[in-house]
C-alpha cells in the first residue's frame, strides 16, 4: 500500500525499531491503515502480531476514508472492533483512531484538490 516500501521493506523498518527501543528505552507508535479487503481480516492480524511481537510498541488503527476514484474502501466496523480486540489479546496495545470530517471529505486522506 505505501510506495516508500519498494526501497525500505519492512524487516529494515523492524531492525531500525529495535534499535530505536534499545537506545531510548520509549514505545513506538505504528500507524496501521485497514483497507476492506486489503488487510483488514485476522490473518493480516495475526501476521502483524508475528512482526511486532516483543516490541515495545502500540498500534493505531486507522480505518481507510472513502476518497473518489481511490483504490481502497474502508473495513466494515466488525473488522476494525476484531482485528484491534485480537491484537489486544496478543498482548500488542491498540486503539482506533476516532473518525472525524468524513462527512464533508475533510477527513485523513480527503483533503486534496479536486478536478471539476
Amino acid at each position: 500500500m505505501m510506495p516508500i516500501n519498494k526501497k525500505y521493506n519492512i524487516q529494515e523498518l523492524i531492525k531500525a525499531c529495535k534499535y530505536y527501543i534499545e537506545k531510548t528505552n520509549r514505545r513506538i507508535s505504528f500507524e496501521y491503515a485497514l483497507a476492506k479487503d486489503n488487510n483488514d481480516n485476522l490473518k493480516d492480524a495475526e501476521e502483524l502480531v508475528k512482526l511486532l511481537k516483543g516490541l515495545l510498541c502500540h498500534v493505531n488503527l486507522i480505518p481507510i476514508n472513502k476518497i473518489e476514484n481511490g483504490k481502497y474502501i474502508k473495513s466494515t466496523n466488525e473488522n476494525i472492533i476484531k482485528f484491534r480486540d485480537y491484537l489486544n489479546s496478543k498482548g500488542i496495545t491498540a486503539t482506533i483512531r476516532r473518525e472525524l470530517g468524513s462527512d464533508i471529505d475533510a477527513a485523513c486522506g480527503q483533503l486534496r484538490r479536486k478536478n471539476l
